[in-house]
């Protein structure tokens, strides 16, 4: 659960690396660059009206006025409505393609990252946690929504914008376009300062918007846990801390903004001020028309315009790089656990597994989970592991399906070393029903099949007779819905679907770990039936603290503190009176 230590990965005060964060958001526009380029007709469209107002409303002051002609002053007028019509029609084009190009971008990136995560291995999902992940696909990708629809090409915009305003207003009068241009250093100066001022914030807030989402996908998860121990205040305080500091975060940023906003913002009055003063005089003068001067007052909130959008723009740029650096990070992460470059393909098992001198830790200065593991499991046979919690058992099956890999020792399937093995075929090959099961939102048929609609339904069925638990889906309707992580269903029934579940695939080899744990013992005889099935249909590997579902197995091994203890079968355990034996006795009895 989530502490006060929390964090998102990423400090405050770290720099952003513009460059690779660049590198990856330039490369989410290429597949659509097609759409970026009508965006930019439109936007040549759009502005070219945009700037040729004020020179319409020259033209109708100092010539279609003065001429006295109805007729000229009527198309004037008329060129002028049109040609505000053509700019709302331009802008309405340009929007609806930036929204959907921009859709599309991010529509992508989640895909895209929702299947880089997936191929990454278990180690990663260690290190971030679920909120966390959470806050990355959706809300890191939604905070550079904006940067493709509307920030990047509205700078492109204003960039053209105030270029070609100042080269008209200068064609029309350079003295007064000079003259206005003694406000640009205030500009430069308010703009440095406030960028420099800013940037941290901005990342700042990013990393706590991060984090509010994280913490409250994990509480929300643990819901239940918190009412059950009153600890929904002590939830709801944490979360109050978090706010606060974004909150206090924010405001710093919208205060800066406001000021900077306001810095700028003045200069338009101080403008239009030393147009109306010095202009006049000279349009008294005759220097300049009268249609100049309005021309340049109309063209003013045109060449300001972009630098009051300055601090949105930086904003919105720093939000942006801030999520894209974190984006950036998950996408340049690469599995651990790799195929090898011509893999070897298991079509089937023929012969079987073996552990040889196998030793296992998760990091290098952690303790040795599995210390000269070796066992044989042949095809058909069954093999078991018990010991106490946190012996390393479960550590066996992570190895067994490549989850990790072993520091010392080797894994063969068919004498095939395992890093060799496809991992997509090994997978294949292999079924797991493990001890947290999880079930998606839909029917219970949908969820037999992995939520796979183009596997048969005969499949299912097969399955379900296999097993011998028609009786149970008679009480359990297939089209049953089941609510999101299966807490309309009992831990017993949970954990019947997930075995079935994994016998629709009719993989060779099933690993069942803890498959029988916190179920009621009407449930666990019901499994137990169905494992007898199992166990004359394929190749086993139960690991369990029930020891009464595992008394067929061909073998048993005996783990503790990393090592093999005892290996042998049921009866054999019993006979030599070891560890295995005290377990035993104290589930069943003497006379178990």
């Amino acid at each position: 659960m989530h502490g006060d230590s929390h964090d998102d990965g990423q400090d405050p005060k770290e720099k952003i690396n513009y460059k690779a964060t660049f590198r990856t958001l330039y490369g989410l526009t290429v597949p659509e660059r097609r759409g970026f380029i009508t965006a930019f007709v439109w936007i040549m469209l759009s502005t070219a009206a945009n700037l040729f107002t004020p020179i319409i409303a020259k033209y109708i002051i100092d010539t279609a006025i003065p001429s006295g002609k109805s007729m000229m002053l009527l198309i004037a007028v008329g060129a002028l409505f049109l040609n505000s019509m053509l700019f709302l029609g331009f802008s309405y084009l340009l929007r609806m393609r930036l929204v959907r190009t921009g859709q599309k971008i991010m529509t992508d990136l989640k895909k895209r990252m929702l299947a880089h995560m997936l191929a990454l291995d278990l180690p990663f999902y260690a290190e971030f946690p679920v909120g966390r992940l959470t806050a990355r696909v959706q809300s890191d990708t939604s905070s550079l929504y904006e940067l493709f629809t509307e920030t990047t090409v509205t700078i492109f915009r204003d960039m053209i914008m105030f270029v070609v305003t100042f080269g008209v207003m200068f064609y029309f009068s350079p003295r007064l376009t000079l003259l206005l241009s003694s406000v640009f250093p205030f500009v430069l100066v308010i703009s440095f300062i406030f960028l420099r001022k800013s940037s941290t914030l901005f990342v700042l807030v990013r990393k706590l918007t991060s984090e509010i989402t994280g913490f409250l996908t994990e509480h929300i998860n643990a819901i239940a846990l918190l009412q059950a121990y009153n600890r929904e205040k002590m939830a709801a305080d944490k979360l109050e801390v978090i706010n606060k500091k974004k909150f206090n975060a924010e405001l710093s940023g919208e205060f800066m903004s406001i000021i900077f906003y306001l810095s700028i913002i003045l200069l338009s009055p101080i403008s239009i001020a030393i147009i109306l003063g010095v202009g006049g005089g000279w349009a008294i003068d005759g220097a300049i028309s009268i249609g100049t001067l309005v021309m340049f007052i109309l063209y003013i909130d045109t060449l300001f315009e972009p630098v009051f959008r300055l601090s949105e723009h930086i904003s919105i740029i720093q939000r942006s790089f801030a999520a894209g650096q974190r984006i950036h990070r998950i996408l340049e992460r690469r599995p651990a656990i790799v195929d090898i470059p011509k893999p070897r393909y298991l079509h089937s098992i023929k012969e079987g597994i073996e552990f040889r001198n196998v030793w296992m830790r998760y990091s290098d200065d952690a303790q040795w989970v599995l210390k000269d593991i070796s066992f044989n499991l042949p095809k058909g046979k069954s093999l078991a592991i018990v010991g106490e919690t946190g012996g390393g058992k479960t550590t066996v099956t992570n190895l067994l399906f490549k989850f990790y890999t072993p520091q010392k020792g080797r894994i063969l399937i068919d004498g095939v070393d395992l890093p060799d093995i496809s991992l997509n075929s090994l997978r294949t090959a292999i079924g797991l029903v493990h001890q947290d099961i999880y079930l998606f939102p839909g029917t219970i048929m949908q969820n037999l099949k992995l939520m796979d609609d183009a596997l048969p339904d005969s499949m299912v069925h097969d399955a379900i007779k296999t097993i011998g638990l028609e009786t149970f889906f008679k009480h359990h309707s297939l089209s049953k819905h089941i609510v999101e992580k299966g807490v309309n269903l009992s831990a017993g029934e949970k954990q019947v679907i997930s075995l079935v579940r994994a016998m629709v695939l009719n993989q060779e080899v099933l690993v069942l770990d803890e498959a029988t744990s916190h179920i009621d013992p009407y449930t666990e005889r019901l499994i137990n039936t169905a494992m007898q099935r199992l166990i004359k249909h394929k190749t086993m590997i139960v690991i369990a603290h029930r020891l009464s579902t595992i008394r067929n197995a061909d073998n048993i091994l005996l783990i503790s503190e990393g090592e093999i203890k005892e290996s042998g079968t049921h009866g054999q355990l019993l006979e030599r009176g070891g560890v295995y034996s005290k377990f035993y006795k104290l589930q069943f009895g003497e006379n178990g």
